[in-house]
């Protein structure tokens, strides 16, 4: 019997040091979570068939610096709100739209996109503002150094960089990394 007696303490130990790991482990999740990442929705269809409308996102922001191809959250100064784009082009870097032919370029090499929606770039009736010209066939613009050339995936819908020029790198609050929940597709990892 004194064996069973002994033994006692050194099992509510182990339970004990375990319920502390578990406690310890959730905290350090939440705090790195809290840290460097934060969570947005996706408002509005500019980003379709990519991301949808209502879609919940985990974003990076912790020492990130954008990349062509990223799809980020920037705080539009021109639109008064969050808005979630790709990066199509960064400083110093030269951004050509053929809206006859349907294609962007970054520094005259065609991009591929298959995320794209639609590839008709012609019959765009909101972009009558700053840098969108209906008359024109081509648009070239030279994105200036520590900013980045935003479109949306959905091009026929989507008010970007071709409306209210590049954005400043200090305006990204970060990069989408994870879709954790959406009525319109599966969750996981978004690019």
């Amino acid at each position: 019997m004194a064996e069973k007696h002994g033994d006692t303490p050194r099992f509510t130990d182990n339970v004990l040091e375990w319920a502390l790991v578990i406690v310890n482990s959730i905290a350090a999740v939440l705090i790195a979570t809290t840290l460097f990442f934060s969570r947005v929705s996706v408002d509005g269809e500019s980003m379709e068939n990519t991301l949808f409308d209502g879609d919940k996102l985990v974003i990076s922001w912790f020492l990130y610096q954008p990349e062509n191809g990223d799809i980020v959250i920037c705080d539009s100064k021109a639109l008064g709100k969050l808005i979630v784009k790709r990066v199509i082009a960064v400083g110093g870097q030269e951004v050509t739209v053929d809206y006859k032919s349907g294609t962007v370029s970054v520094d005259g090499e065609v991009l591929d996109e298959p995320y794209l929606k639609y590839h008709a770039l012609d019959d765009m009736g909101v972009y009558d503002m700053t840098y969108y010209d209906p008359e024109r066939e081509v648009f070239e613009y030279d994105v200036p150094e520590g900013e980045v050339f935003l479109m949306g995936d959905n091009r026929d819908h989507s008010s970007d960089s071709r409306v209210f020029g590049a954005v400043s790198e200090n305006d990204i609050i970060g990069k989408a990394v994870y879709r954790f929940h959406s009525d319109e597709a599966k969750t996981g990892f978004v690019s």
